[in-house]
């Protein structure tokens, strides 16, 4: 047994035993820190794969972002916007919503869900992304108001129809 297997299996029983002894304790604060740590490093080399246009690559490394850490908002939300891009569109706006239930604040995922939303023309949920976003981001903001004109404009076109 190599020494990295070994250090694995007993960090992964601990966090097991931490889970099973204190039930309160979430499964997110039974991680790591070296895992916390790779699960970012992971997240931040998906990035870099989905700004190159490599969508399956990012959404490999994310897949083992949230293996290493299964509370990693940002690793779901860019998940989700890799599964976008894979043209998943019903998958990248499931991940992007999870990623918000662990991180209900972030700006930046809500557009994302927005317009993950619009993808599959589902203005409801868009709009619903729209009124947090009004609520939480200081005016003027660009995101609501971009959000909005998209918003508009999906429903004049389904009106045209």
């Amino acid at each position: 047994m190599t020494k990295s297997f070994s250090l694995f299996t007993m960090t992964l029983g601990l966090t097991l035993g931490l889970a099973i002894l204190s039930p309160s304790l979430s499964p997110a604060a039974a991680i790591s820190d070296s895992y916390r740590n790779l699960s970012a490093l992971l997240v931040s080399q998906a990035e870099q794969e989905l700004a190159a246009k490599r969508a399956s690559a990012a959404d490999e490394l994310l897949s083992l972002a949230l293996t290493a850490n299964p509370g990693n908002a940002r690793a779901y939300v860019v998940k989700g916007q890799a599964q976008g891009q894979l043209d998943n569109k019903e998958e990248a706006l499931r991940l992007i919503s999870v990623g918000l239930d662990i991180e209900p604040g972030d700006l930046a995922a809500l557009r994302l869900q927005g317009d993950a939303a619009l993808a599959m023309e589902d203005i409801e949920q868009a709009e619903k992304s729209l009124s947090v976003l009004r609520r939480l981001c200081a005016a003027p903001c660009q995101s609501a108001n971009e959000l909005a004109a998209s918003i508009a404009e999906l429903n004049s076109a389904k009106k045209d129809k």
